[in-house]
């Protein structure tokens, strides 16, 4: 059985994860490189890419076994030293598949020092017929550390055609700030409740697909919120909503029928930060 006290690497090794990886990322010459690089079992770093001449690093995991099934647990850490700078994607959807032997667990840390940069933007997680999966997420920020994250959640093809045939999706997220809770968010979707029906107005309505973001960032005001906002595509059926969180940041929801449109919305939220306060280009994820 997985625990969720998960404090070491070697905690994660000696619970018999699926996959562990561990990034540790500092600044050199100008340049964020890797500082440590561990990964054992069903997960894997490709080698890195400079996308502009900030000397922020770009990483690409992948999962050679190609989904996630019953029982799978899944442990990624990634730090980053002061001054670090990092964008961090996967090579493509992260596929749960059914999990009659068990939900599958994934555990995720984040750790961003003094003027350090994360931004985490992964490819949709595709749940298929009869799936659970659960992930908790645990973030440790510097009062000055600029930190994204996002994730989109999509339901995968089914035999029957329904549009809610996976079983469960948890993904729970804490943000520390300086040592100080700053944020729990909390997205659970139970399609066979009927106490919440996924389809009730209020929930996901006539959608099908959901888009979640956090930001962190000193920087952000009002202004900000404001310009993110007006970014964010108004014509491509997609419906979203940004609120700000009472250290300065926001939490981004986004529903919509379509996985391009929801990562559209997701790409001019982080956009808006990386152009406003760095001066930096629009990202563009590159998975090979």
């Amino acid at each position: 059985m997985l625990r969720d006290d998960i404090a070491t690497i070697q905690d994660a090794e000696e619970q018999g994860f699926t996959g562990v990886l561990n990034l540790g990322i500092g600044e050199s010459g100008g340049r964020s490189i890797a500082r440590r690089q561990y990964h054992a079992g069903a997960l894997k770093i490709i080698r890195p890419h400079y996308l502009d001449d900030t000397g922020q690093v770009y990483y690409t995991i992948v999962n050679p076994g190609g989904g996630y099934v019953g029982g799978d647990g899944y442990y990624q850490r990634f730090a980053l030293e002061p001054g670090a700078s990092a964008v961090i994607t996967d090579q493509s959807a992260t596929k749960v598949y059914r999990t009659p032997g068990g939900h599958v667990y994934q555990r995720m840390a984040f750790e961003v020092e003094a003027g350090g940069v994360l931004e985490y933007v992964p490819d949709q997680l595709i749940l298929y017929r009869d799936a659970d999966f659960r992930q908790d997420t645990v973030v440790k920020l510097a009062k000055d550390a600029s930190f994204f994250m996002s994730e989109i959640v999509t339901p995968g093809w089914s035999p029957d055609k329904s549009i809610f045939g996976y079983e469960h999706m948890h993904l729970r997220t804490q943000v520390e700030i300086d040592g100080e809770l700053a944020l729990v968010d909390n997205l659970r979707i139970d399609p066979s409740s009927t106490v919440h029906p996924v389809s009730s107005m209020g929930f996901m309505g006539s959608y099908t697909h959901v888009a979640s973001a956090i930001c962190f960032d000193p920087q952000i005001t009002d202004a900000t919120l404001d310009a993110v906002r007006d970014a964010l595509p108004s014509d491509n059926g997609a419906e979203s909503s940004i609120t700000a969180t009472d250290e300065p940041g926001f939490v981004l929801r986004a529903v919509g029928n379509r996985t391009e449109d929801l990562m559209a919305t997701v790409l001019a939220a982080v956009n808006t930060v990386r152009s406003q306060f760095r001066g930096q280009g629009q990202l563009k994820l590159r998975q090979y």
